[in-house]
């Protein structure tokens, strides 16, 4: 007989993560006896510093996607979201999102790459009207959203509605922000020419920020060079003045200014995953404290990377959340393990600064690298190189190098790509006899019952037990959506049944903001 594997559970499938499997599966040895499990939402590797050029139609949205099992052979991938993480019995739960049995996974070593989420309650009014750019759906909703907004003032009559659809508003003036600002500017302008009623003079590109320059990672004098160009392309740069609440046709400053617009792009609000605040580990600044191993404090055989860590520098200070630092923490982490394995000693993260790049629109870029300052076209072009050569597969890095080539050749296109949710309340059908809900599932929808009958059962020390019977509406499936825990029961069909099922976050959204929808589905009696 032989002992399981070692399990090395990685929780994430950014960069971090990604380059922590990627580096175990390309060093282990068969005698390691080591099986690598990586847990993703997506099946594929997200380059954010890339999607802003999908607003400009530089790029599409598959070219800032890399599929994981493209290059992770032998990596056991899971397409799931993370329910539970129990560091005592060293095991995670997941969740497929439906109605589905939960997945528990068993580790020896667990790899927390969760990444950050976008926490906008610290602004009033961002969370209902400001336009995320965390995803790629968000990009995509983004760059309708901009195509939509020059539509509608093409044909607006009314001179300040027009003038509030042609503001766009842009909160953040890191790396996100300027470049997404800069690319929105870029593709709304050379856009105008298929809009002949518009002039130039009606767009308003604003950004805004706290602090009193942009790019903070840049020297000054890159910086300014980049904050004098974009004054140029006509971006107003509003610096020294954060927001202070919008609504859906204005946002405020803190100065007292009201800027009336119809855009609100927010690059601003990190949060740390809240996954992350339900361990019982040392947080420090939103990041989990961890010696210079990458190990989290307290656990040695649970380590954190990316954005999910606070590992020390030499100086003493954690690394900044960057691209390079997350690379290196990942890689370092994956060589840890296996010296773990072969009875080594770890090594500490040392991060080599490698430098900066930002990339403003096709032909401008900055670039502090090694000692070497540029900007305009040639930083660009070193910006492009290096993106090429992270890519993790030349087929990836082929198919981004021609499509640039191609994108200077052609002209923008403004064709929208509607991809609006189509499940936040969903009809559904079901024959006798067939089961809606599991007991002991994972919820995911909350149901109305619109015809038909249904049955509420619960297993008791083996045995099958009739609850109650439900017909047109009726409701079920709440309870283990208000406390966020599994089935109590089961739910059939005694006869074709349709429901209404609504998604578990638009439920909450809706009980969350009606206190007396709350108070109905609670004192129904329990059904689930």
């Amino acid at each position: 007989m032989t002992s399981r594997p070692r399990q090395v559970v990685i929780l994430g499938g950014g960069h971090a993560g990604v380059r922590c499997a990627q580096e175990l599966a390309r060093r282990r040895r068969p005698s390691d006896h080591l099986e690598i499990v990586l847990v993703s939402r997506e099946n594929a590797e997200v380059w954010h510093g890339l999607m802003p050029q999908i607003l400009s139609g530089v790029l599409q949205p598959q070219h800032v996607l890399v599929p994981l099992r493209e290059f992770l052979p032998g990596v056991r991938v899971y397409t799931s979201d993370v329910e539970l993480v129990d560091l005592k019995s060293q095991r995670v739960t997941l969740s497929r999102g439906d109605e589905s049995r939960p997945i528990v996974l068993d580790y020896d070593d667990l790899v927390l790459a969760l990444g950050s989420i976008t926490d906008l309650s610290r602004f009033r009014g961002l969370q209902e009207h400001g336009l995320q750019t965390k995803t790629i759906g968000d990009f995509i909703y983004l760059r309708n959203h901009l195509i939509d907004m020059l539509e509608t003032a093409a044909v607006e009559p009314d001179p300040e509605e027009r003038r509030r659809l042609l503001t766009f508003v842009i909160a953040g003036a890191g790396f996100a922000g300027i470049e997404i600002a800069s690319e929105a500017n870029e593709f709304i302008r050379s856009s105008l020419r298929f809009y002949p009623s518009i002039d130039a003079k009606e767009i308003r590109v604003i950004e805004v920020d706290i602090l009193t320059r942009i790019l903070p990672a840049f020297e000054q004098r890159l910086a300014d060079r980049a904050m004098a160009r974009m004054r140029r392309r006509g971006i107003d740069l509003r610096l020294g003045v954060g927001l202070s609440d919008a609504t859906a046709g204005a946002v405020s400053l803190a100065n007292g200014e009201r800027i009336p617009t119809r855009s609100i792009i927010v690059t601003v609000g990190v949060g740390t995953n809240p996954l992350l605040t339900q361990l019982p580990v040392p947080i420090v600044r939103g990041r989990v404290k961890c010696d210079e191993f990458c190990r989290v404090d307290g656990w040695p055989n649970v380590y954190a990377v990316g954005d999910n860590a606070a590992v020390p520098s030499p100086s003493g200070d954690p690394y900044p959340a960057m691209l390079l630092v997350a690379f290196t923490e990942g890689r370092q982490v994956a060589a840890n393990v296996l010296a773990a394995v072969r009875g080594q000693s770890p090594q500490p993260v040392h991060v080599r600064r490698f430098g900066e790049v930002a990339l403003l629109s096709r032909g401008y870029g900055l670039a502090q690298v090694r000692g070497l300052k540029l900007h305009g076209w040639p930083a660009a072009v070193l910006a492009r190189s290096l993106f090429l050569t992270y890519m993790p597969t030349w087929r990836r890095r082929v198919a981004l190098l021609l499509h640039w080539w191609s994108s200077a050749i052609f002209r923008r296109d403004i064709s929208q790509l509607r991809m609006g949710r189509s499940d936040a309340v969903m009809p559904m059908r079901f024959s006798a006899g067939e089961m809606i809900v599991r007991e002991g599932d994972i919820a995911s929808r909350f149901y109305v019952i619109t015809s038909g009958e249904v049955e509420v059962v619960q297993q008791t020390d083996g045995v099958e037990r009739p609850l109650r019977r439900l017909g047109p509406g009726r409701h079920f499936g709440e309870l283990a959506l208000l406390h966020n825990s599994k089935r109590t029961a089961s739910v059939r069909a005694v006869m074709d049944t349709t429901v209404l099922a609504i998604a578990r976050q638009d439920f909450a959204s809706l009980v969350g903001n009606m206190p007396e929808l709350q108070d109905v589905v609670q004192q129904a009696p329990p059904s689930d």
